[in-house]
């Protein structure tokens, strides 16, 4: 159960236990927010690190800033082309890179209203910037202005003559501390025998249809050229030129204007479509849904000649991003499936739901005995560490998706699942308490839980984790999201490494100091070298690493390293080893940001109460305490506050160090991505 073992120790690290190695820890690169750009205004520059408590230090002559160099402490006004760097400095830590952004001021290219275009009467046209105290000069004669043209004062007017006249206007725009605007055009022709050009027409017109329209529009106007909008909007000579049919898929206004060729604008054209698709047929499953005693495969269908059916696994609502169906679903455990149809010409089907009950005996599922696992986990830190029940859940979320991603490898035969062996493993479960989950510095199945499953896939064989290989580990690499890929065999004995996974049982992925990671047998005794056996924890303060027994209540501690004994947590100044506080319990605020607490997992202590409150949730204010619950906290933001988390592929800060990502991990590209406690899920 190699890879249950890996998850758990990574979900403890997330919670604060776990030892550490190597050199002083570098602060995080400042950013700046807005970043450097062009602007058309002034801006006010906020510069902000990850690392807290650090302190910013910064230049604005383009020099390269130093310790000495002005601190930050409140947002910087740039009212002139500037180059800004930064740096950020804290306690103990290695000194940031330099940050640096320039701000180019250049006042924002005029305007014109009305716009350019064919008008049968006078005209006077309004010239506006959007960078305030511009001065605009501009000319009417077609000539690029300069400083020395004309300032725009009032609209420049442009009669109705006897004849057609044209007046091309150009424009730009001043101000001190900025560069000069481009150049702005717009032509006018003032026609006093101009006529509206004739309103477009639709066919089909609008009105309900059963089907998908492509709608063409026209004008009897020759010459003239036709501009629609689809949400309702009037239509202006900016709007989308028509260039053939528009497809009307689903229900929308249609408005049209017709203008050019020598006339001015026709009157706006409206048409409404109303298009009810007839619903695909709801998919059916056979069996039917209910209990059976062994393993079943479902056929899924639909009535709707040439249906596509999509369907899930998990219970949760399918989309026609959802898996495509192609042959019977295999059920072999207790599940609930479902499915819906899609079809050209119609509107998706209602959602059809089927659950199956599969009673084997034995020891149940793996899906079951891999949930009661990770339940016990979370009940134990509720009680053992009074942690928020909150936080539990957003941790228990997480883990449950690597229950139901093994649970698949099982059903495509790349794991046996043993359910003799599971019935122990349960009882081993039920059995956990603080001090074995917990204790010192890991956390770990029972090893009664070894044997319940085994990989089948050969070396060289493809596999979705390394539970799925007969021996070896799976290749998959876990910061470039290759996957499927293949069984390779363990790195040998004092090889390089990247991951623990790649190393055999009993032994870790250790990096020695100032050394390069490689496989190292974990000792299993107090007193000997580290890598370290879970129940034991590695002290590196001295001449070199040892494997030390958990700490007992009161005994003194360092918060960086996990040491004390199950249910107590290293905090207080100085630290020792003692039991957490609950919810509204009185506690000693931290002296500064990164010192230990002394409150439950997803609790902080107040300083301004002095009472352990929960960390702050999706939407709450978190300038106080950066953190949040099943969120992230945008620190850069005018008020700070906590915001959903990204999806794989979504662009992360570089940083966040994966805190603003769903998956824990912003890879190199800066795109969340699956980070090294997820698993590489089958399809």
């Amino acid at each position: 159960m190699r890879k249950l073992l890996v998850f758990a120790a990574l979900t403890l690290a997330a919670c604060g236990g776990g030892g550490g190695g190597g050199g002083p820890a570098t602060v995080a690169t400042p950013t700046f927010s807005p970043g450097g750009g062009t602007y058309a205004t002034t801006q006010t520059v906020a510069i902000a690190s990850a690392t807290a408590g650090a302190a910013i230090h910064y230049t604005v002559d383009g020099s390269t800033p130093t310790a000495s160099s002005t601190t930050y402490s409140t947002p910087l006004s740039i009212t002139t082309t500037t180059n800004v760097k930064a740096i950020a400095t804290a306690a103990g830590m290695t000194e940031s890179a330099v940050a640096s952004a320039t701000y180019t001021l250049q006042a924002g290219a005029p305007t014109f209203s009305p716009s350019a275009g064919t008008y049968a009467t006078a005209q006077s046209v309004a010239l506006a910037c959007v960078t305030p105290g511009a001065a605009i000069h501009y000319t009417t004669d077609g000539t690029t202005p300069t400083v020395g043209s004309t300032t725009y004062t009032t609209p420049i007017v442009l009669p109705l003559g006897a004849t057609a006249a044209t007046t091309t206007v150009k424009a730009m725009a001043v101000a001190g501390g900025f560069l000069d605007s481009t150049v702005a055009t717009a032509t006018y022709v003032i026609d006093p025998v101009a006529t509206p050009a004739a309103a477009p027409t639709f066919s089909p017109d609008g009105g309900t249809f059963t089907a998908a329209q492509s709608v063409v529009i026209a004008t009897t106007t020759s010459g003239a050229s036709i501009y629609y909008t689809t949400d309702g909007s009037t239509p202006t000579t900016a709007s989308t030129l028509y260039a053939g049919p528009v497809p009307v898929g689903a229900s929308l206004t249609l408005k049209a204007i017709a203008a050019g060729g020598g006339h001015s604008a026709s009157t706006v054209a409206s048409a409404t479509f109303t298009i009810n698709l007839p619903q695909a047929a709801t998919p059916t499953f056979t069996p039917a849904a209910g209990s059976y005693t062994a393993a079943q495969n479902v056929t899924i269908a639909s009535t709707t000649a040439g249906a596509a059916i999509h369907y899930t696994v998990d219970g949760t609502t399918p989309t026609a991003a959802s898996t495509l169906y192609t042959a019977p679903v295999a059920v072999p455990t207790s599940r609930t499936l479902k499915a819906i149809a899609t079809a050209t010409g119609y509107a998706p089907s209602a959602v059809a739901t089927a659950t199956y009950t599969i009673s084997t005996g034995g020891g149940g599922s793996f899906a079951t005995l891999c949930s009661s696992f990770f339940n016990k986990q979370v009940g134990l830190m509720t009680t053992c560490f009074h942690a928020n029940p909150d936080y539990v859940a957003w941790i228990l979320g997480g883990e449950q998706s690597f229950c139901s991603a093994a649970q698949k490898q099982i059903d495509l035969g790349q794991i046996t699942w043993n359910a003799g062996q599971g019935a122990a493993c349960q009882a081993a479960i039920d059995a956990l308490g603080c001090e074995a989950v917990f204790g010192g510095g890991g956390s770990s199945a029972p090893a009664a839980c070894d044997a319940a499953i085994v990989g089948t896939v050969a070396t060289g064989g493809t596999c979705y984790s390394s539970d799925a290989c007969a021996t070896g580990y799976c290749g998959w690499d876990l910061a470039a999201g290759t996957c499927p890929d293949t069984c390779r065999p363990f790195v040998a004995l004092g090889q390089p490494c990247t991951v623990s996974e790649m190393c055999a049982p009993g032994q870790s992925c250790y990096a020695p100091p100032l050394g390069t990671p490689v496989c190292t047998t974990e000792s299993t005794a107090a007193e000997s070298p580290c890598p370290c056996r879970d129940g034991l924890w590695c002290d590196f303060t001295g001449a070199t690493r040892v494997c030390k027994a958990p700490l007992a209540l009161g005994a003194s501690c360092d918060a960086s390293d996990g040491q004390c004994a199950g249910g107590l947590v290293c905090a207080g100044s100085p630290a020792t080893c003692q039991a957490p506080l609950a919810l509204g319990a009185t506690c000693t605020p931290p002296a500064s940001a990164g010192d230990p607490e002394q409150c439950g997992y997803g609790y902080r202590c107040d300083s301004g109460t002095s009472k352990c409150v929960s960390w702050p949730k999706l939407n709450e204010p978190c300038d106080v305490y950066p953190v949040c619950i099943a969120s992230y906290c945008d620190a850069l933001a005018a008020t700070p506050n906590c915001k959903e988390l990204l999806a794989d592929g979504a662009t992360c800060s570089a940083t966040s160090f994966g805190r603003d990502c769903a998956s824990g991990f912003c890879n190199p590209s800066l795109k969340c991505a699956p980070g090294e406690s997820a698993i590489c899920s089958p399809p």
